[in-house]
């Protein structure tokens, strides 16, 4: 039985129930100073169980109490801005617990302070803002690209994939395999004038849209990658005409260890799920806890020690940062869905693929890309991971990705008075 709540006399005299801030008083008090000094960010679930007692609660349950308040507190804008809100799944025995904890990489440990969001070094953010050279057709590169790359492309033959002319970043896998990029830059100017032009106005001519397309963050999707080289052809011979300029950059395969893993595999080779690496709000603690609580310790989807702990997701990091786009495009399978996050209104649909908001993740491209860099991330779940769609789907894509790029990202060659150009 609970012990009774202690008692102080009121105005009147009379007993009155002194009235306690919630359940988390009953942290010891160097736990509660532990836990402030940390910024509220400890993930370890016996830190918020009843009484102390191990198996006693759930660190879900507590997240929830705490909502947007600072721990204890109940200030609602004190901190602690969660945007995960996790359920309490049904508690499992050590006995079964214990052997996914052993084959899991080492967690973070709770006592451990927070780190610091990595700061993109100069050099690499200057390489993410460098105009990347396209080599010539048959370069060495290119052919040791398509070498490593070409026995897991479904659909991809050594002619597709030597004329995307393949260039190596300078970045390396954890394994150290070169990760390949590829620029394709606007056109030149078209002969037509502009409408601005043709009523007499002053032509003015925005800079270009910047697009990056991404596949294979999980190594055992290789249609993604697939999709990205078919689309390389695709921006060298646009078949209509833009509103606005386009400079795309393509990486096709992030996450070459997985891809070329035999079997191939969703995690990197430090089994790190690239796609819940990145930095985005309260990462520390809820990409831990989505893991424990939600995914039952899945070691597909261990999101690494640290947020961008991986040369992948920091090299992905680098180009969010230095290339700055206007739009990201993340290919995945087989969900065979459309997934959006962002500022603008979402495409309805990209081919036969229609639009499913999957929600948000801890440590996801479209989270991070959405809430921390205010991009819109458009994310392409094709239908199988190794069944490419047909050739009239990949390109209906393509159609439809422009068409929505046309409308909500293109700046208009007229534009009203007082609104300045992009």
């Amino acid at each position: 039985m609970a012990a009774p709540l202690p008692h102080t006399p009121g105005a009147s005299g009379a007993a009155t129930p002194v009235r306690r801030a919630g359940p988390l008083w009953l942290l010891p008090p160097v736990a509660v100073l532990a836990l402030g000094l940390l910024g509220a960010s400890v993930w370890e679930p016996r830190a918020f169980q009843d009484g102390g007692q191990p198996g006693a609660g759930t660190a879900s349950d507590a997240v929830v109490a705490i909502g947007r308040g600072h721990l204890g507190s109940g200030d609602a804008g004190a901190g602690y801005h969660s945007v995960v809100v996790l359920g309490a799944p049904a508690e499992r025995s050590d006995a079964v617990a214990a052997p996914a904890a052993a084959a899991m990489p080492r967690a973070p440990s709770s006592s451990a302070a927070a780190p610091a969001r990595p700061a993109t070094p100069p050099a690499a953010e200057a390489l993410a803002q460098a105009t990347v050279p396209v080599p010539p057709l048959g370069a060495p590169e290119s052919k040791a690209a398509c070498q490593l790359l070409l026995p897991r492309l479904p659909t991809v033959d050594r002619a597709l994939c030597e004329s995307t002319r393949l260039a190596e970043s300078g970045a390396h896998s954890r394994k150290g395999l070169p990760l390949y990029w590829r620029d394709v830059f606007p056109a030149p100017a078209s002969a037509t004038p502009s409408r601005a032009a043709r009523v007499g106005s002053p032509a003015t001519v925005p800079p270009p849209l910047r697009v990056l397309v991404v596949g294979a963050i999980h190594g055992d999707e290789p249609t993604s990658a697939s999709l990205a080289m078919r689309w390389i052809g695709f921006a060298e011979k646009p078949e209509r005409a833009l509103r606005q300029p386009v400079h795309w950059r393509f990486i096709p395969a992030l996450n070459p260890d997985g891809m070329l893993a035999r079997p191939a595999t969703r995690v990197n080779a430090r089994g790190v799920d690239l796609n819940r690496n990145f930095p985005t709000p309260n990462w520390e603690r809820d990409a831990p806890i989505y893991w424990q609580k939600r995914t039952h310790r899945d070691p597909r989807r261990w999101p690494g020690p640290t947020p961008l702990s991986e040369p992948e997701s920091r090299f992905l990091h680098e180009q969010m940062e230095g290339f700055r786009p206007d739009l990201v495009v993340s290919i995945h399978a087989p969900y065979g869905v459309l997934d959006y996050d962002g500022p603008l209104p979402p495409p309805s649909r990209l081919g036969h693929l229609r639009l499913d908001q999957l929600g948000i993740f801890p440590g996801s491209l479209g989270h991070y890309g959405s809430v921390r860099q205010g991009m819109p991330v458009v994310t392409i779940e094709l239908q199988h991971e190794l069944r490419m769609p047909d050739d009239s789907q990949v390109r209906q894509m393509w159609v439809d990705l422009l068409r929505w790029m046309d409308t909500h990202l293109a700046t208009a060659d007229t534009p009203p008075a007082g609104t300045a150009v992009r």
